[in-house]
């Protein structure tokens, strides 16, 4: 069985005491390791800051809501996004879609396999019920509800998509768009402007909200381009400003 090192990455565990996992590789020959999935200072806590909010009022606003998520990795949005609606008193069949992208293939595997309760190297197993109790703290919820919410959307392995790529066509309109990319440096075509304005052209429904940790100025104009008000918000522990989008939406 595979372990985070067979797959180029190591885990870390972060200011909050959740999980994330650092590249082993890196992009920039100054540096010895990769990026980091997450802020230093906590996984959770950076998911929960960036992205619960937007997903909490998706699901006040819009009865069928469907979700994009840009960055599986350790599945944290995907996490939040049940807890949210579980919190919400809704069912796995009230949430019209959640559509991630993972483009790395053991990733979209590992989390699938964990959904399902199957044999992982215990490393790995180890990480995700980290990731979950960490989600879970203090909310209620329990964790086999979050696992049986995320099984109707993802029950099997080719329920999450693989890579974006630049010319790949969107297949549905989405009310929220959770933009959790590793960084311009690590992907560069997914903060390119024109990739981004397309996305935003074809993936967003009427009203939406888009939500992300970076504040760059080609996600800035693609924005704008499409419609979208621009919130710049503050980033999490002194990180950079972070990101939000708001179409046909009111500031909260």
């Amino acid at each position: 069985m595979k372990a985070w090192q067979d797959i180029g990455f190591e885990i870390e565990i972060t200011g909050d005491g959740s999980p994330s996992l650092r590249l082993l590789a890196s992009v920039d020959p100054l540096k010895d390791k990769g990026e980091s999935m997450h802020h230093s200072g906590g996984a959770a806590a950076e998911t929960n800051l960036i992205y619960g909010e937007p997903i909490a009022e998706i699901l006040a606003k819009i009865t069928k809501p469907k979700f994009l998520v840009v960055g599986l990795g350790l599945g944290y949005i995907e996490m939040v996004i049940a807890r949210e609606s579980l919190l919400a008193k809704r069912n796995a069949e009230d949430i019209a879609s959640i559509a991630s992208y993972e483009s790395v293939p053991e990733l979209r595997e590992f989390f699938i396999s964990w959904l399902q309760n199957q044999e992982l190297h215990p490393e790995v197993k180890s990480t995700y019920d980290l990731v979950l109790e960490h989600v879970l703290k203090g909310s209620g919820v329990s964790a086999a509800d979050v696992k049986s919410f995320l099984l109707v959307h993802f029950p099997e392995v080719r329920a999450v998509h693989g890579a974006l790529y630049p010319e790949i066509a969107m297949e549905d309109q989405y009310h929220c768009i959770l933009y959790d990319a590793f960084s311009s440096k690590t992907s560069p075509f997914l903060w390119e402007e024109d990739f981004l304005r397309r996305i935003l052209k074809e993936g967003s429904a009427e009203s939406s909200v888009l939500a992300t940790y970076a504040c760059k100025g080609s996600l800035k104009r693609a924005l704008k381009d499409q419609g979208f008000e621009v919130i710049v918000r503050e980033g999490f522990q002194g990180k950079r400003n972070s990101t939000q989008g708001r179409r046909q939406f009111p500031k909260m």
